[in-house]
């Protein structure tokens, strides 16, 4: 019984950690409509805000057209 609690335990610690460890992050400023990756040139020293990549969606902010091209989408003529 005891294994058998240890072993889920084990397991559930390790679903929590990965998780957070594949969690999307993103960067926004303070004045800016656009989301960055981390290492985006675009950011490099500025002030910047990291969130979850949905929340920022959930809030308006699009991907950035240098760090974020496969997600941006291609606009209408």
């Amino acid at each position: 019984m005891f294994k058998r609690f240890a072993m889920m335990a084990l397991l559930l610690a390790f679903l929590t950690a990965s998780t957070a460890a594949f969690a999307d992050n993103v960067y926004v400023t303070a004045k800016g409509n656009k989301y960055h990756k981390a290492d985006c040139r675009l950011i490099k020293n500025k002030q910047t805000v990291e969130m979850d990549k949905q929340k920022a969606i959930q809030q308006g902010y699009k991907p950035c057209k240098k760090c974020s091209k496969d997600e941006v989408q291609p606009e209408n003529k």
